[in-house]
């Protein structure tokens, strides 16, 4: 009993050692927490303390950039003051600010505007509904009940107001009545949360003009106001083109206003001139390049590129690539344009120019401007001029109106970005411009852009000389293969007395000539204008030539820096379009020569089965002569049958020498594409005879008792021969055009200064003893 005592004691004692060691590991937990949170409070309150001193140091900057704002207020009223006065007693109104400068284009100061709007959930969930079902009398008459729900926001996702939201979804009405009942010009500066859109924002690029119209009118801050990528409301229009999209951009561009911090300077003004240009919108664009001539060159981080890059980029907007019919050609040629009549006149309140530009470009207009007001002037009495501009919107041409429109202010605002780059920079720093930018030129030049490499020879004519990329202009023109622009710089080169160093620099890189850069293979593009791949190396072979006959003859024979000749290169470039071209000779021949010999199959056949039989009568003496010998069509009959037979024989005979060739690169030059010519014209002459002659036997046999059908035989008899014309015509065409003044740059081609020396004393002694006798 005792020892039951004894242990049930000793097992409480051990349970009672447990709970002890159990609570002091607890105890010990308990303070090591209160000690980290003890040290977390110590840090919060030192946190604390530092975001106080650090929002004291910002409330005192701020303070002191406000008053100095104040003082710089007063001081600038002041000026304005005086200037005014000034201004008022000289007769002139100067409202321009003066030009900031790119670099400078983050410190300005911002106008934020735009205030998100308080949303309470559930509150307006009525007027949402409404507004998202189309019911307009719902959502008029909750309005006018609750007028706080204009100033408060309806939807919680981008806390859009129902003005943000009406605008979105077309709802003019509405939209209409929710201005109208606007009290507080403030609450049109809302932004959305999502874009920092206002509503004028959302008006734009769903081109509300009418909206746009009464809230700039109760609010005119609301043009300068930027969303969350820094754009105002006419650069949001402008990204939105529709039809009604430019009557906002008008609209808009005539009420936004030039201050600090100005849309028009630095970046945000180069990129609302490429964003101008992007949309098309050229009568814009040459406002702004009048009256902010700096943009031309400041580079727009979201278009990459300048306004001048990215105007080169845009061939079609010149007319190139535009491809017309007969009658569309005709009629764009006889519509008159007026590029001053139908931009810059409506947004004359916005002034188009400063008058310090605009004494500067009375002296540099445009030649395209010029032409047409010459033209307004000297022909303003002619019917044509007054008629053509308005038939252009009445008899359904306005596509062509609006085109021509688009590539004469184009033209204009281009000559215009030329006169501003010539006047704004000295020579070298046109010339580091166009270097540090070589891909202004290349895409002039790659294009075809004629009035863009024109001006810049007119106005910068040393670059012809300067490397761009380590390529002269010479170099990209050849490089492109277009004969304008080469005949252009080489007239430049003439121009300096100097074109024989113009035409004998190498590049940079790879030491290659104007020659090497000829005997390369054209691009595609390039390739693909010309019909045929005969044709294709011939072209080759004639910029070859014309380019060798353009250079001295030491620098015939060059090599690069891989040590090749231009004749090497020449034939390492065009191997497979050889192979092609004899495919093509081939085939072309093969084809031609089985119709040749079907023609004079026929006619040699019906030379000795006549129409109508021979006389066969053993006693007569004219046994064994046509029975139709010596009628008109009988006479007709007889010689187109042997016209065909004969020239379609010179056409068997012209095509399988063609088949037969050896097919080297210079027999492409001359050689081949004359045999076709004469292969060609000869089969021509066959079918035409051929077809004659069946007519005049088919009127042999059926003319007596169907006088009436010699005209529908010749109707059907000529529809062959107009297929064929007009199928093979234009081939045959090109061909003589190409081979017999397809030669390059005879105007140019090269004389050495000795032999002209020579000639001109050879010409002095033949005058000289003229004179004397005389």
């Amino acid at each position: 009993m005792s020892s039951a005592t004894g242990e049930s004691s000793d097992n409480r004692n051990h349970q009672s050692h447990e709970e002890i060691i159990e609570m002091k590991s607890l105890f010990k937990m308990l303070v090591e927490s209160q000690n980290k949170q003890a040290e977390s409070l110590a840090k919060l309150a030192e946190t604390q303390a530092e975001a106080l001193a650090k929002l004291a140091d910002t409330q005192a900057n701020t303070q002191q950039q406000i008053i100095e704002i104040l003082k710089n207020s007063n001081i600038d009223n002041n000026n304005t003051d005086k200037q005014q006065d000034i201004a008022g007693s000289s007769g002139v109104d100067k409202q321009e600010i003066a030009d900031i400068p790119a670099d400078n284009d983050e410190k300005e100061p911002e106008l934020e505007g735009g205030y998100e709007s308080t949303v309470i959930p559930g509150k307006h969930d009525l007027l949402y509904e409404a507004i998202k079902n189309d019911d307009v009398e719902t959502a008029i008459d909750y309005i006018k009940n609750n007028p706080e729900a204009i100033e408060e926001g309806i939807d919680s996702y981008d806390k859009s107001t129902a003005l943000h939201e009406t605008l979105y979804r077309g709802q003019k009405t509405i939209v209409e009545e929710i201005i109208k009942l606007v009290s507080t010009p403030r609450f049109l500066e809302y932004k959305r949360s999502t874009s920092g859109d206002t509503a004028l924002h959302v008006a734009a690029f769903r081109g509300n003009v009418e909206a746009a119209m009464m809230m700039v009118a109760k609010n005119s801050k609301l043009t300068q106001i930027r969303n969350d990528y820094r754009k105002t409301a006419l650069e949001d229009a402008l990204g939105y083109v529709s039809a009604g999209q430019k009557e906002m951009v008008k609209y808009l561009y005539s009420v936004t206003r030039h201050e600090e911090p100005s849309p028009f300077l630095g970046h945000d003004g180069a990129r609302l001139l490429c964003s101008a240009i992007a949309a098309d919108f050229y009568d814009l664009v040459l406002c702004l390049v009048k009256r902010f001539p700096k943009l031309i060159t400041v580079k727009s981080e979201n278009h990459d590129a300048c306004g001048l890059e990215l105007l080169v980029r845009k061939p079609y907007a010149f007319g190139i690539g535009t491809k017309l019919t007969w009658w569309q050609d005709r009629v764009y040629s006889l519509i008159q344009v007026d590029i001053n009549a139908t931009y810059v006149q409506l947004v004359e309140t916005n002034t188009c120019q400063s008058s310090e530009i605009s004494e500067r470009d009375e002296d540099n207009i445009p030649e395209s401007s010029e032409d047409t007001n010459k033209e307004e002037s000297s022909n303003g009495k002619s019917d044509k001029n007054i008629f053509m501009p308005y038939s252009g919107r009445v008899f359904g041409i306005t596509k062509l109106y609006n085109l021509k429109l688009m590539h004469k202010h184009a033209t204009a605002t281009l000559k215009q970005m030329i006169v501003e780059l010539r006047d704004a920079k000295s020579g070298d720093e046109i010339t580091d411009f166009f270097k540090n930018n070589p891909d202004i030129m290349k895409l002039a030049i790659k294009h075809g852009i004629i009035v863009f490499v024109a001006e810049c020879l007119e106005h910068f004519g040393h670059l012809i000389w300067h490397y761009m990329s380590g390529q002269t202009m010479l170099d990209m023109a050849i490089i492109e293969r277009n004969v304008t622009i080469v005949s252009l710089i080489c007239d430049r080169g003439d121009k300096y007395k100097d074109k024989t160093s113009l035409v004998s620099k190498a590049d940079n890189d790879e030491k290659n000539t104007i020659l090497h850069y000829a005997a390369k293979l054209a691009s595609p593009a390039q390739l693909n204008l010309i019909s045929g791949v005969a044709l294709q190396i011939q072209r080759e072979l004639q910029w070859l030539k014309g380019v060798e006959s353009i250079m001295p003859e030491n620098d015939k024979f060059k090599k690069n820096k891989e040590g090749y000749t231009a004749e090497i290169v020449f034939t390492n470039e065009h191997k497979e379009l050889l192979k092609e071209g004899e495919d093509w000779m081939k085939d072309t021949s093969g084809s031609c020569m089985i119709v040749a010999a079907l023609i004079a199959t026929v006619a040699f056949a019906a030379a000795f089965t006549v129409p109508g039989g021979n006389i066969s009568d053993k006693d007569s003496p004219k046994n064994g002569t046509p029975v139709f010998l010596g009628q008109p069509s009988f006479t007709l009959f007889a010689v187109a049958d042997a016209l065909a037979l004969f020239s379609s024989i010179t056409s068997v005979l012209m095509f399988l020498a063609i088949y037969t060739s050896r097919y080297s690169e210079k027999d492409f030059l001359r050689s081949l594409p004359q045999k076709i010519i004469i292969g060609l014209t000869a089969l021509f002459i066959s079918m035409a005879a051929i077809l004659i002659a069946f007519c005049a036997s088919l009127f042999i046999v059926v003319g007596n008792e169907f006088p009436r059908g010699v005209i529908p035989i010749a109707l059907f008899g000529s529809v062959p021969v107009v297929l064929f014309a007009w199928l093979q015509l234009p081939l045959f065409y090109e061909m003589v055009r190409s081979t017999y003044w397809g030669s390059l740059f005879r105007e140019h081609k090269y004389i050495d200064p000795r032999v002209e020396k020579n000639n001109q004393k050879e010409n002095e002694s033949i005058v000289n003893p003229v004179q004397e006798v005389t």
